[in-house]
């Protein structure tokens, strides 16, 4: 007797956000911005695109441009509006 098993894929919300983001120079900038990003709850991936100082963030959950300020306040680097 075979069961047919139904593949139940939870749909998950991603939002995606891209931001511009002073002061990344180098690779080791694009790198602590990547870190500071990933460690917001909910942050899935982080893509940093250092030519035009751009960071995209996709994440289960919405993510306010206060709180990238905030992760980025102890750094030299800020959002631009």
């Amino acid at each position: 007797l075979k069961k047919k098993l139904k593949n139940k894929r939870k749909e998950e919300f991603i939002m995606k956000k891209e931001v511009v983001v002073e002061g990344m120079k180098c690779g080791g900038c694009a790198n602590t911005v990547r870190e500071k990003f990933e460690a917001i709850e909910g942050v899935k991936s982080v893509a940093i695109d250092l030519e035009n100082k751009k960071a995209v963030i996709e994440s289960q959950s919405i993510i306010d441009n206060e709180t990238l300020v905030s992760v980025l306040s102890d750094t030299k680097y800020a959002i631009v509006d």
